[in-house]
């Protein structure tokens, strides 16, 4: 079935498919970039494929939805389908494939590696990749994180190869360690910045301001105009 959906809906973007089966029935929900290529002029692409699903299964119980994707630049199958188009269309394979990981970068993936096989630019076969970001090749996280998408590019030359793989955004990898440092009581809160909290400064550590005047008020009390004119003397002998 997934063979089948990926070569009927490859105008409308294919992305995966949700199966879910029970006793009341069988339900098909198809994820593609472009919905009304999948359901087709008067809905007659959804019927064929309700059809021929019911064929395969065996059975007449057989309900198919259609999804729209909500990040195509995040689906590996996706992309790899509008890359295998762009190669169709004449394109420059390098400036494409570079095209696809920026775009697919700027939407949150940590990693990105394109691999474009076949006859590239000449009658003998070979293999270019592209990379960017954070791929894991083995272990739990290449099983758990990363996507893998195929299509194929029928050009004058022959077939190339098209695969596509994506370290999902909400990736985490077992050697990423957060370190968070114990409360001890020397520590102090330290309000983030735009936050509501008011943050206080001891009067002892303000700096005090000069304002060039004399203060007639320190003592609570004005100075008599002798000292005042005693003062303005003594600050002139030091100017000068």
């Amino acid at each position: 079935m997934e063979e089948y959906f990926k070569r009927e809906l490859d105008q409308a973007e294919y992305g995966g498919m949700k199966y879910t089966h029970s006793a009341s029935g069988t339900r098909v929900t198809l994820q593609v970039g472009r919905v009304g290529y999948a359901i087709g002029k008067k809905g007659r692409t959804i019927k064929k494929l309700s059809n021929d699903v019911k064929k395969i299964l065996k059975t007449d119980n057989v309900q198919i939805e259609v999804e729209q994707l909500e990040d195509p630049e995040l689906n590996p199958s996706v992309m790899a389908t509008r890359l295998a188009t762009a190669l169709e269309r004449g394109r420059h394979f390098r400036r494409t494939a570079y095209g696809t990981i920026r775009r697919m970068m700027a939407k949150g993936a940590k990693g990105v590696e394109i691999i474009v096989s076949g006859k590239v630019t000449s009658q003998r076969a070979r293999t270019e990749k592209f990379r960017d970001g954070f791929v894991a090749k083995t272990g739990d996280p290449k099983r758990k994180f990363v996507r893998i998408g195929r299509a194929v590019a029928k050009i004058k030359r022959g077939i190339l190869g098209v695969t596509v793989l994506v370290m999902v955004p909400e990736a985490s990898l077992p050697d990423q360690v957060h370190i968070v440092a114990e409360p001890t009581h020397t520590s102090k809160d330290i309000p983030s910045e735009g936050s509501d909290e008011d943050w206080f400064i001891d009067e002892e550590e303000q700096p005090m301001e000069s304002t060039g005047e004399i203060d007639t008020d320190i003592l609570g009390e004005e100075l008599p105009p002798e000292a005042t004119e005693a003062i303005e003397e003594e600050e002139d002998l030091i100017l000068e």
